[in-house]
């Protein structure tokens, strides 16, 4: 009883930072630390050893020779290659040199991206686009939105409207919602629950496919992005995450920044939006990316926003 009354503590007071958006280190870092433990690596070392210095000199001439090379791509552009490489696999980044050379590349990324690259190849020569922070500073870069900051807002206006549309009272998520919101009465948990089931009934408000959105609790099996989330309403259990071409492409602290990866993710990658999810997309987008006018809009999705506008007044 004391550790599960502990960690509901713990978890409330990590819920206070859920809806700003905190830089991560690599979600695996405990396996990169494995990794350059083999190599003589230790946390706190001030002084590289022979052999570290011999592996940094190993890799160095590993890296150049996997580069695939850009057209018109020189040798500064080689050097920040290079030099992404080497600063992800560490566990303490230098941020601000970071996005200076994410700046830097921008133009040849987004060539890359326009011709059709493969995405691997993408994230080989520039993997901090698997950084939550970075995939939202590229989607900035591209339309001069926070992506992120939009999700939230959008979401805090709209999800208790769409929580009690008749369309979905009887969809298993929010059945699920309403049976976890009873177990709990900290105003905190009760929004951060509320704002994940809004976000995983999208889908089923715009009569799209939601299995093109997101697998709750179930095996990731299309090639678009979509999430994976694992027991979305549990206290303890909860996981959020990015799948490109069924490969983990981010870990997410919730529901709301897993919404805003997946947007950001489709205009990152230069992706089409699969035909059976477009509605609720065209929905996010007249919202949350304010790409679309609402007269633009196709009339069921326009239909749906008057109904929620409506609840709204």
């Amino acid at each position: 009883m004391m550790v599960g009354f502990l960690m509901q503590l713990l978890w409330k007071r990590a819920l206070k930072d859920r809806f700003k958006y905190v830089r991560r280190p690599i979600e695996d870092d405990e396996q990169v630390m494995r990794n350059k433990c083999k190599f003589g690596h230790r946390r706190g070392q001030t002084k590289k050893s022979a052999a570290e210095n011999r592996w940094d000199e190993i890799q160095t001439v590993q890296i150049k020779e996997e580069i695939v090379y850009l057209e018109g791509q020189d040798t500064e552009m080689d050097e920040h290659i290079i030099w992404f490489k080497q600063e992800y696999i560490k566990t303490e980044r230098n941020w601000e040199e970071v996005d200076k050379r994410m700046n830097k590349t921008l133009e040849a990324r987004r060539k890359m991206i326009s011709n059709k690259a493969p995405l691997k190849e993408i994230l080989r020569l520039f993997p901090f686009l698997r950084c939550p922070y970075q995939l939202f500073r590229e989607f900035q870069l591209l339309t001069h939105i926070d992506i992120y900051k939009k999700t939230v807002e959008i979401l805090e206006i709209y999800s208790e409207n769409i929580l009690t549309l008749y369309s979905v009272r009887n969809n298993p998520i929010n059945v699920m919602l309403r049976e976890n919101l009873k177990q709990h009465t900290e105003e905190d948990i009760l929004k951060y629950m509320k704002m994940t089931a809004t976000c995983l009934l999208l889908p089923d408000v715009f009569g799209d496919d939601s299995s093109l959105f997101a697998a709750v609790n179930e095996e990731v099996k299309v090639l678009t992005p979509v999430l994976e989330v694992k027991n979305p309403f549990s206290v303890n259990t909860c996981e959020f995450a990015l799948y490109v071409e069924k490969e983990k492409l981010a870990q997410l602290d919730d529901c709301t920044m897993a919404l805003a990866a997946l947007l950001a993710a489709f205009r990152v990658f230069g992706i089409q939006c699969p035909k059976r999810i477009h509605n609720t997309f065209n929905f996010l987008e007249s919202l949350v990316l304010e790409m679309k006018s609402p007269q633009s809009l196709p009339k069921k999705v326009k239909r749906k926003l008057e109904e929620l506008e409506c609840l709204n007044i």
